[in-house]
């Protein structure tokens, strides 16, 4: 009876067996280990392949795998070595289509020797790759024609000579847009065009090459005929199919030329020439190509305007240079020391409106010039004339009678006369023109067409400045997403010249309204983008809001008709965003959305600020900073006390005060509603956290406990003239509390290193024994820079270094960095984010004063402070963590890196004692790619052996050498480590995850 049990126990178990089988969702093969024969598959691999289970029963693995049964030996042999195999081939259906997989190949052993193949089709991850790869090529080549153009117009403000200038811009345009060929060219007298310039590695095809202007000829069915005929840019998408291209086609294909275009060149307004380019591609020119080439023929007939005015001018100075007193240029004669003109011919009379020689005779020289600096740049030339004989000096500015600014380049020549005055005379040519011709060139490349306002590529330029200029002065950086709404009903009912006119006076009033060190952007549409920066605070920024919502409510007059119209924007704030301009656009852009989904566009709800954490919040929320003083008053507002922890001791040595609102039934923290309190606010929440933690701090202490209590302190009660006092009167109300046992907790130092008011309370708070702890040291709000200058006892490192080492070990050099700057000024050494057993091990390592963090309690009620002092001892940690093996390997790599350095002596660790080999090996079933990781960690520790030998017998250079590769092993192990770790940790996340029920 007891047997029979079993036998069906056994048998259910080997139906459930079968059917997890027949279910997966993956393929799975069992196969003979030596024929690779099919043995058994699962109804999914039926399906795949579109073989019945019969019949692949009857065939073998090198019947639906062309690359496997080509190569199949390095699989078997891997297989051999280890029993797994992963990789990816390609199968065979029955149909005879193919499709990607990715193989997982185990070898099993049970009554005799299986491999067990699971088998996924990656057909969707192909595709995705591959979609991520066109993106990846188009965003190169957009950056490739922002270069080809850049480097166009430098070419085109730089070169004087028109070969040159030709010859370079197709060797630009072949180089940055990847094209076979590129040249320029212009039809003789007959209509055959002749070859001004070209460039790119198909040159070959064009010699011998018959192109005529000609509708009438074959030899002008091309593109350089057409687009000289129709004066318009013609494009080949495909020289193969286009009968056009017949006389050609077989030279095209030999070159390897498979697309081809054509753009007119015009000089001085009229049709000169053609450029003609061929890339190896077809269909390659798609829009952002073909604007790209517009650009270009376009530029290249500027550039062409240019040496034409520069030729101009050269012959005109020549002729000036012959006869002295030319008509055609200003002659200026002026006397020292008193720098008056003295005399003047026709055409300077003209250049600078006057109508007698008498507005200008007798006036000091500096009336021509506008400013003090253009008239120092003049005055430095003639004082060189003066003493060598002559000076030049182009493009400078001179002010008209009628107040214009004309632009003259001039020659001054020393005049030696018999009356013992020094004179000079000066040759002046108008080059305003030219001038007028650089600035618009300049202009298009930056400037949106309709509003003159700047456009994307500019604003792509500024905002990076924007952000270092930020980062800088440490001020905040407001980036504004701005979008007209209901803009599209007045382009439908009054008509597009109608809505440009409108876009063109928003422009202008939204730039009215901003501050002259701001910047405003059209990206296209109604959309403008606004950089508001330098801004203290955030009421600062809401008077510059005000005065937007201003300009845009007031009523714009069209065709006679008085319309409103509304505006919704989304803001980002630097630093607290701590993106890249990219990431700011968009989060600003994120914002915007948001405004705009808002039905109401009262109390600055018309503006949206993105928040990292919270989402976006409205902008003025006068009914959170109401509710929040009344919160303050009816003891809403509560303090909890997070302990600190004294390495040394491993008991509690301080207490730090955290703020929390009871508000709608939760407790929350001051990063919820601190931002949108205003300076009255703040002000009055640091009074109440002070008096509160003092008055508690004197009850903790009259019971025995030896604590001091860190406060933060907000820039706004540092920038109150009485806050010294303050604290000063709030701790006489304790005499039993020294000064000592009160730590101020200071924040966006970048703020107060510019306040005097600030730096003067801190001193003096400092100087009656009141401590300074610098808070989140290393996050974007604190100059590590300027530390050294400032009044502190103590730093606190930011908790986000701490809490992502567990998965991230590699950024443990960026904590060791802090402690090491700590330790060098002598200050003590907090660390906030101390999460982890592993945290707690690591840090014993470390010189550090203090932990705070949720390993050791979260913030407790005042209540709970007394018995959790009494009874908490540090525990030593667990120190079976990547962390504290590369915290002790990264230890003996710098004693390699300083001796390869200094040719200082270290004793070298070898590889079996390092503790992350103890640890890799512990771990090696947890871990990801481990034996990549152990090769390249032994490949660290060979390369500090080495250096040891060096070091005694070999050079300085050989040193560098070696230091150089040790600091490339040594990133790519952290880094591979930081992943690997990731995956761990991820992996055991999901394994101790409940398993899912289906009831």
């Amino acid at each position: 009876m007891h047997s029979t049990t079993e036998y069906q126990q056994a048998e259910a178990k080997l139906k459930l067996l079968r059917a997890l089988f027949d279910n997966s969702s993956d393929a799975i093969e069992v196969l003979d280990p030596v024929t690779l024969r099919f043995l058994d598959i699962n109804a999914t691999g039926c399906r795949a392949l579109g073989y019945t289970r019969e019949e692949l029963l009857s065939m073998s693995i090198y019947d639906i795998d062309t690359a496997y049964s080509a190569a199949p030996q390095k699989v078997l042999a891997q297989l051999r070595e280890s029993g797994h195999a992963l990789f990816e081939t390609i199968h065979r259906r029955k149909d005879g289509s193919t499709f990607p997989v990715e193989v997982n190949t185990v070898s099993v052993e049970l009554d005799r020797p299986y491999l067990l193949a699971i088998t996924r089709d990656i057909t969707e991850r192909k595709a995705l790759e591959a979609a991520q790869q066109d993106v990846a090529r188009r965003l190169q080549r957009i950056t490739d024609f922002s270069v080809l153009l850049s480097s166009a117009n430098e070419a085109i403000a730089q070169m004087e000579n028109e070969a040159d200038l030709l010859r370079t811009l197709c060797e630009l345009a072949a180089q940055h847009a990847h094209l076979r060929l590129a040249w320029i060219g212009q039809p003789d007298d007959e209509g055959w065009f002749q070859t001004l310039a070209a460039a790119g590695a198909a040159l070959g095809y064009l010699s011998g090459i018959h192109i005529s202007t000609s509708a009438e000829l074959p030899e002008g069915q091309g593109p350089a005929g057409q687009s000289w005929r129709d004066q318009k840019p013609v494009y080949i998408f495909s020289i193969s199919q286009n009968s056009h291209m017949l006389p050609w086609a077989q030279r095209a294909e030999t070159f390897g030329m498979k697309a081809g275009a054509a753009l007119p060149i015009f000089r001085g307004g009229k049709r000169w020439a053609v450029l003609v380019v061929y890339h190896g591609e077809e269909n390659i020119f798609d829009a952002d190509l073909q604007k790209i080439l517009t650009d270009l023929a376009q530029d290249i007939g500027y550039g062409l305007d240019r040496l034409d005015i520069l030729r101009k001018e050269r012959e005109v100075n020549a002729f000036n240079e012959a006869l002295l007193n030319t008509q055609s240029s200003g002659i200026g004669v002026v006397r020292f020391p008193e720098r008056v003109l003295e005399r003047v011919n026709a055409r300077m009379l003209k250049m600078l409106g006057a109508s007698s020689p008498g507005e200008l005779i007798g006036q000091q020289a500096r009336a021509i010039y506008p400013d003090a600096t253009t008239y120092a740049r003049v005055s430095a030339v003639e004082q060189t004339a003066l003493s060598e004989g002559n000076g030049t000096l182009r493009d400078v500015p001179h002010r008209r009678r009628d107040g214009e600014i004309v632009w003259m380049d001039i020659s001054i020549q020393r005049l030696d006369g018999t009356d013992g005055a020094q004179r000079t005379l000066g040759t002046y040519v108008d080059v305003t023109e030219r001038h007028r011709l650089m600035d618009e060139l300049a202009r298009q490349s930056l400037s949106d067409t309709l509003t003159g306002l700047p456009n994307r590529r500019a604003l792509d330029a500024e905002m990076g400045k924007a952000i270092a200029r930020s980062d800088r002065q440490e001020r905040l950086l407001a980036v504004g997403f701005l979008d007209l709404d209901a803009f599209k009903p007045i382009n439908d009912i009054y008509g597009h010249d109608a809505g440009d006119e409108l876009l063109k006076e928003m422009a202008r009033r939204l730039q009215d309204a901003m501050r002259r060190m701001d910047t405003i952007a059209r990206l296209g549409g109604d959309e403008f983008v606004l950089l508001l920066e330098g801004l203290r605070s955030m009421d600062a920024l809401e008077q510059v809001l005000a005065r937007l919502q201003a300009a845009i409510t007031q009523p714009l007059h069209i065709k006679g008709e008085i319309v409103r119209i509304q505006a919704s924007m989304g803001l980002t704030i630097y630093p607290f965003d701590d993106g890249d301009a990219d990431l700011l656009l968009r989060h600003a852009d994120q914002a915007m959305y948001a405004a705009k989904a808002r039905p109401s566009r009262e109390d600055g709800s018309w503006v949206q600020i993105y928040h990292p954490d919270i989402g976006n919040v409205s902008m003025g929320d006068e009914i959170l900073r109401r509710d929040f003083l009344r919160a303050l008053a009816s003891g809403a507002v509560i303090l909890r006390y997070q302990p600190l922890v004294a390495l040394t001791t491993g008991l509690v040595a301080g207490l730090e005060a955290l703020t929390r609102w009871n508000r709608e039934d939760q407790e929350v923290s001051p990063e919820r509603f601190l931002p949108s309190l205003g300076v009255l606010e703040r002000q009055a929440l640091g009074r109440f956290v002070l008096q509160t933690g003092l008055r508690q701090l004197a009850q903790w202490r009259e019971m025995g406990l030896d604590l001091f209590l860190s406060v933060n302190v907000t820039p706004e009660e540092l920038d109150s003239p009485g806050f010294a006092d303050s604290v000063f009167g709030i701790l006489a109300a304790y005499p039993g509390t020294p000064p000592e046992a009160l730590v101020l907790e200071v924040l966006e130092i970048g703020e107060i290193l510019e306040q005097e008011v600030a730096l003067e309370h801190l001193q003096r708070l400092r100087g009656a024994g009141v401590k300074i702890a610098l808070d989140d040291v290393g996050s974007a709000y604190a100059s590590l820079l300027r530390l050294k200058n400032l009044p502190i006892d103590e730093i606190k490192i930011d908790q986000g270094f701490i809490r992502e080492l567990s998965n991230k070990p590699q950024d443990l050099i960026f904590v060791e960095s802090l402690v090491s700057l700590g330790l060098a000024m002598g200050v003590l050494i907090t660390v906030e984010g101390v999460e982890t057993e592993a945290h707690i091990a690591l840090l014993r390592e470390m010189k550090i004063n203090y932990l705070q963090g949720y390993a050791i309690a979260k913030p407790l009620e005042a209540e709970a402070v007394a018995d959790f002092v009494r009874t908490f001892v540090l525990g030593a940690g667990d120190a079976d963590t990547p962390m504290l093996a590369l915290y002790q390997h990264l230890g003996w790599v710098r004693a390699a890196e300083e001796s390869a350095i200094n040719h200082g002596i270290y004793a070298y660790a070898e590889l079996a004692a390092c503790p992350l080999t103890t640890w890799l090996h512990a771990h090696a079933a947890e871990l990801s790619g481990v034996e990549a990781l152990l090769v390249e960690h032994e490949a660290v520790h060979a390369l500090g052996r080495e250096i040891l030998q060096i070091r005694q017998s070999g050079t300085r250079e050989e040193l560098h050498h070696l230091l150089g590769q040790l600091h490339g092993h040594s990133h790519r192990f952290k880094e591979s480590l930081g992943q690997a770790v990731q995956g761990m940790r991820a992996d055991a996340t999901a394994t101790a995850l409940p398993p899912s029920s289906n009831e």
